[in-house]
């Protein structure tokens, strides 16, 4: 017996080795931390929690302070069941393509409707009560345990894209014994990994995970190992109720093209991106970061006493409550198309932004334009089009923009009021008294389907100053982003301190700050020289010309590619497909030769979304879905989709 369990952990011990030569070529992070785990415990600076053991000829894993089993039961037998339940049926898995009010048929929207006829096309000739598709693409496992349940499920699924989750590093440590991780990057396949992070590591994985080989987006299977991995689920549901891969606004991008080229043809100023990370005007100033939420309430009286102490930045929809408070903000920013930012920017006293730096995305409406036409407003583009000035990124989130655009601009000490994430927890009331949104939500939960994913359920999540705070998924979407923009700043080692002044949500990698601590902060600030005018006009500039004969040429031999892509007659789906991959890696080669990246990341945008589709259809299993006929109309159909793309890009240089 004991040369058997001898020859076990031999066996065990190669699988360990190999695993942690594969963590440290691919997964380097995680293989210090595992590393630096065993060290301690070897060395007793850490204490072991858990032990492998043998029992009755199968391996379970020892919980040392309870002397409890974490399967207590035959993990062999257990992860054999656990791959026989296992279908190829959209149950357990995360449907990510938009449906309709009957939870069933497609939804299209009517943002990208001129270029996928295919979504109604799908909705006549798919059952989409016997959903069974031929193989499942993308995988996620929710604990590991031991992985022997991994590795039974992968056997039959085979899955190309693999996201193994696990919050205790101990217990994957453990794992690394028995399961052997380097199948999951063998050939084409992809893993990915998110052990013992937090939820914003967390979904940076996610993040990875779904942008790689997005065009297969359509549906992910997930399994749980234990009843407590259903929050982990939960806050994966929540990812892709933000981040829905679907979601290609295609009219309101080229529209949006279109702006960005007539401003730059209007000889508008631009920030330039170089310039901005030259100067760094924002360094060494105290900059105050105000967005429209119901905290800006309690300090409102403060910031007008010491207005001068800051440079103030703040978002459109505040102005005006600013105004009634004779408080000039230094820098406004502004984000949304939509023509009601004019009214935001229309204040009483029509001079009262003559000194202020109004920033835009390249998106803004005539009528924003026309209210601030006298002023000093500066635009940052909303996509790569004019590479001298470089690019600054879009986000939907004003807020979250307004502080990018000022870390751009070199602050590294910020004070955040009014980025709460949270409605005020009395009234519901989304924004601040005398903001130009009046908005209140429900403050209870009040879903009929529990299974379904609103925008509006109330959720709770840690509080800034309060353990919890209720909010719902639409406005935790600005607490996500601001955690983004940190951690993206982080990761690029840009050093700032941000205090989060609000009585909202919790947003990681700020420092919750009270207002005694504010008032100490502040004790010897004295009054600021700021001259933004001046300071914006250095690292801003007009752009002298757009080329785009070149561009429009390529365009034109891209259509005229696409007509005889037409002209083909498809018989089967991996005709389609072979002939589909040569017109797309045509194309790309094509707009690799203009000056812009934005046509091949349209194309890619536009690919993307429609393929989600695509792929669906092509990998369900239902008679007679893929005849001849059926495939040759999807041929035709993607053909027409990505035919319209490339002439409404090229209308928008007319």
């Amino acid at each position: 017996m004991s040369n058997e369990i001898e020859d076990i952990s031999l066996v065990l011990l190669e699988v360990y080795k190999k695993n942690m030569i594969f963590l440290k070529e691919s997964f380097n992070d995680i293989y210090e931390r595992v590393e630096k785990l065993s060290n301690d415990i070897e060395s007793n600076k850490q204490e072991e929690k858990y032990a492998l053991e043998m029992r009755n000829g199968y391996l379970d894993i020892l919980n040392l302070k309870n002397n409890g089993y974490f399967y207590n039961t035959n993990t062999y037998i257990d992860a054999e069941e656990r791959a026989n339940a296992l279908s190829f049926e959209n149950t357990n898995s995360l449907d990510l393509l938009r449906k309709g009010y009957n939870g069933k048929e497609l939804l299209n929207s009517e943002l990208y409707k001129d270029v996928t006829p295919i979504i109604d096309y799908l909705n006549k000739v798919i059952d989409y009560d016997n959903i069974k598709f031929e193989k499942i693409f993308k995988f996620i496992y929710i604990g590991t345990g031991l992985g022997l349940h991994i590795q039974e499920i992968d056997k039959k699924v085979n899955s190309l894209s693999t996201l193994i989750i696990e919050e205790e590093l101990e217990i994957f440590r453990l794992s690394l014994f028995t399961t052997d991780y380097t199948v999951f990057e063998s050939g084409d396949r992809k893993l990915f990994l998110s052990i013992g992070e937090n939820p914003t590591d967390l979904k940076t994985e996610l993040y990875k995970f779904t942008d790689h080989q997005k065009y297969m987006n359509f549906n992910i299977k997930y399994t749980t190992l234990l009843q407590s991995g259903l929050k982990k689920k939960e806050e994966i549901e929540h990812f892709y109720a933000l981040n829905g891969p679907t979601m290609f606004p295609y009219k309101i991008v080229l529209e949006n093209l279109e702006k960005l080229i007539n401003f730059v043809k209007n000889e508008e100023r631009f920030l330039n991106q170089h310039k901005m990370s030259e100067k760094l005007i924002l360094k060494d100033k105290k900059v105050l970061m105000i967005s429209a939420g119901p905290s800006v309430d309690n300090y409102i009286d403060w910031i007008s006493k010491n207005q001068n102490k800051f440079v103030i930045v703040c978002v459109d929809v505040i102005v005006k409550k600013l105004e009634k408070n004779n408080i000039i903000p230094d820098i406004v920013v502004s984000i949304d198309p939509a023509t009601r930012c004019a009214d935001f920017l229309t204040t009483k006293d029509e001079n009262f932004l003559n000194n202020s730096a109004i920033l835009f995305l390249s998106q803004q409406s005539p009528e924003t334009i026309k209210v601030v036409e006298n002023k000093h407003y500066y635009f940052s583009q909303v996509m790569p089009l004019v590479d001298e000035i470089g690019y600054l990124g879009s986000t939907p989130n004003v807020g979250t923009y307004s502080f990018e655009l000022a870390m751009y601009l070199g602050a590294r000490e910020l004070f955040f009021i009014g980025n709460d994430a949270a409605f005020n927890q009395d009234t519901g009331s989304r924004y601040a008294d005398d903001s130009s949104f009046v908005l209140t939500d429900v403050m209870e939960e009040k879903v009929s389907n529990k299974d379904s994913i609103h925008l509006r359920d109330v959720i709770e999540v840690k509080g800034n100053f309060r353990e919890t705070v209720k909010t719902n998924r639409d406005l935790s979407r600005f607490r996500d982003s601001y955690e983004e923009a940190i951690q993206n700043f982080n990761y690029n080692n840009i050093d700032f301190v941000g205090y989060n002044l609000s009585d909202g949500a919790h947003i990681e990698g700020l420092t919750s700050c009270t207002f005694d601590e504010l008032e100490s902060k502040m004790l010897n600030s004295s009054d600021l020289n700021k001259n933004i005018i001046q300071q914006m006009d250095k690292v801003s500039q007009v752009v002298k010309s757009l080329d785009v004969d070149e561009d429009i040429r390529i365009l034109s031999s891209i259509i005229m590619k696409i007509k005889k892509y037409q002209k083909i007659k498809i018989s089967t789906k991996n005709d389609f497909l072979s002939n589909k991959l040569d017109l797309m890696i045509f194309i790309l080669e094509s707009t690799k030769k203009m000056d812009s990246t934005v046509y091949s990341n349209l194309f890619l945008d536009y690919t993307s979304l429609i393929d989600i589709y695509v792929n669906f259809f092509l990998n369900l299993k239902q008679k007679d879905l893929h005849t001849k006929e059926e495939i040759n109309k999807i041929s035709q159909m993607w053909s027409r989709g990505t035919l319209t793309l490339f002439k409404d890009i090229k209308n928008a240089f007319k």
